[in-house]
């Protein structure tokens, strides 16, 4: 029976246990918080998980780390950290806490959406960058245009983070009065994401799930239509915008480091797989298939890991640097580096599973909640095949593209600003 629902109230904030941080002023300083926090959320997995969101001491830790800081841009004083250092601190959290990690990518995409406000909404939003943003986008809202905004109402899945959260953000289609649909740029109904009054919003109260239970992804709804400012909505189908901030030049950048969980979570998986491996030879009980296995399961992390360091660095070569021209192929590469990502995790799981021994199936050991994070996060969108059918597409409806990215280029290049 579904539970009832119940109205979404921010985390209450409590002290951080011994955890020392630095003041989030620099993309070096939150990398070695994420470094700090990472035990601490390895520490609290279970009570996470208990709870169904973030555990409060992991939760006031990431916050004052700047973990839901990163994608600010540099105009508004923040960090605008690149794409792979997001991506990197991520996959770090991940390899702890599968959970923990998809709150820092999820509620990463904050810098992202304030950056799409006007000056005065913006200023009205975040009068600090230390207010993080859940957000969901399907299925879509409704939004009946009124005069100086939206009458909004629907019911959204996927709310990530939302407890941990201070303000939400809902996906929406629009339209008249009378029912017209209002079309966006792209040619389709126009699609905004729109913050949503707290108040008004209710959990459903459904996440109940094999494995990443701790990320407090349950559906929120809107059942008696608000009114949300015109101001405060941003065009979700945005294409590329070669004059936006760097990480804004497509809305697709903001969700690309959530593939640092299927790494983190891939890398976990052989790390105690492997544990268990030495541990058997240790007392001498040597197996060469499965050396094997974990051999390439040990490869497969490697080559994904770089992938998805290589496809970031890339991207941030292109966004940061004037004049170069990021192309709708360039965004298809990055949706198809998850997708691949994925593919590898895939084939990880069960030769983690095999070199782990049976005895994962009891609560206990030590590979048992990253199997079920593993299997919870490969039912994510992100990580489907069909995104690879997309990016051949993208490349066969432009005749001067590449069908693979150039080589020759000295390696320098690819790396960052």
């Amino acid at each position: 029976m579904r539970s009832p629902a119940t109205a979404i109230e921010p985390a209450a904030s409590t002290a951080p246990e011994t955890v020392v941080l630095r003041a989030p002023e620099s993309a070096a300083a939150v990398h070695a918080n994420a470094r700090a926090i990472a035990p601490l959320a390895a520490a609290h997995a279970a009570e996470t998980e208990r709870l169904g969101r973030l555990a409060p001491a992991v939760a006031e830790a990431m916050r004052a780390g700047g973990l839901f800081q990163m994608a600010f841009p540099a105009r508004c004083g923040g960090l605008e950290m690149t794409v792979a250092d997001q991506v990197e601190i991520v996959a770090l959290v991940a390899s702890a806490d599968a959970s923990a990690a998809w709150h820092v990518g999820v509620l990463n995409a904050t810098g992202y959406y304030a950056a799409r406000l006007e000056p005065s909404a913006y200023a009205a939003l975040y009068p600090t960058r230390d207010a993080p943003t859940a957000g969901s986008f399907h299925p879509r809202g409704r939004a009946v245009a009124v005069e100086g905004g939206y009458l909004v109402s629907g019911r959204w899945d996927w709310g990530s983070g939302a407890a941990v959260a201070t303000h939400i953000v809902g996906g929406c289609l629009v339209e008249d009065a009378d029912g017209t649909q209002r079309i966006g740029s792209n040619g389709r109904q126009r699609h905004l994401g729109l913050w949503l009054p707290r108040a008004a919003i209710a959990s459903a109260g459904n996440w109940q799930t094999i494995g990443l239970r701790g990320s407090g992804s349950a559906s929120f709804a809107i059942d008696d239509p608000v009114f949300v400012p015109g101001e405060f909505s941003f065009d979700r189908e945005a294409g590329v915008e070669p004059d936006a901030d760097p990480l804004n030049r497509t809305p697709l950048i903001a969700h690309y480091a959530l593939g640092g969980v299927v790494v983190g979570i891939a890398r976990r998986l052989v790390e105690v797989a492997g544990a268990a491996l030495r541990d058997r030879r240790q007392r001498g009980a040597d197996d060469a298939p499965l050396r094997q296995a974990l051999g390439e399961a040990m490869g497969e992390v490697d080559f994904a890991i770089a992938g998805m360091r290589a496809t970031a660095q890339r991207t941030d070569r292109l966004i940061f640097t004037p004049g170069a021209e990021f192309t709708e192929l360039d965004e298809a590469r990055m949706t198809a580096a998850n997708a691949l990502t994925a593919a590898a995790l895939r084939r990880v799981l069960p030769v983690a599973m095999e070199v782990a021994g049976s005895n994962y199936v009891f609560d206990r050991h030590p590979i048992e909640r990253v199997i079920r994070d593993a299997i919870a996060a490969l039912a994510h969108s992100g990580t489907r095949r069909a995104h690879l059918a997309a990016l051949a597409a993208t490349a066969l409806d432009d005749p001067s593209a590449d069908f693979t990215v150039s080589l020759g280029a000295p390696l320098a290049s690819v790396g960052g600003p």
